[in-house]
């Protein structure tokens, strides 16, 4: 009987998110790629059906992450292509906006070693109109 070997992609995405004006790493940031390769939205059609209705509500997934409290984050294993994140803050309600970052394209280094593409991510305070009431 011949064994299965699972193969793995040498290719991440690793970065930090950041407050825009304070320069303050921001903890609990949804980072989320919205924009990924056919190969890898494939792969998560079929973990979507194998988890069902609990899919949507997974924080931790390949393809969705929260920063830690160093607003550092990561995805690992990641196929070649062209990605685009999106990190947004629900835990602070409407303060901060949503940012996405500019189109990154990652390869494999093809050396046996993990090729990292280093991301920095900046939120700003969303913009809210303020009207004095009378």
């Amino acid at each position: 009987m011949l064994a299965k070997e699972q193969t793995k992609n040498r290719v991440a995405i690793a970065g930090q998110v950041k407050d825009a004006e304070t320069k303050l790493a921001l903890p609990g940031a949804l980072v989320e790629i919205s924009q990924m390769p056919e190969e890898f939205k494939n792969g998560l059609d079929l973990q979507a059906l194998q988890y069902g209705k609990s899919w949507e509500k997974m924080l931790k997934r390949p393809d969705r992450t929260i920063t830690a409290t160093d607003g550092c984050f990561y995805f690992l294993d990641l196929p070649d292509g062209g990605y685009t994140l999106t990190v947004s803050l629900p835990s602070a309600g409407t303060r901060y906006g949503v940012a996405n970052s500019e189109r990154i394209q990652i390869v494999d280094s093809k050396n046996g070693k993990i090729n990292w593409s280093d991301v920095g991510l900046n939120l700003n305070v969303a913009n809210i109109s303020k009207e004095k009431i009378v």
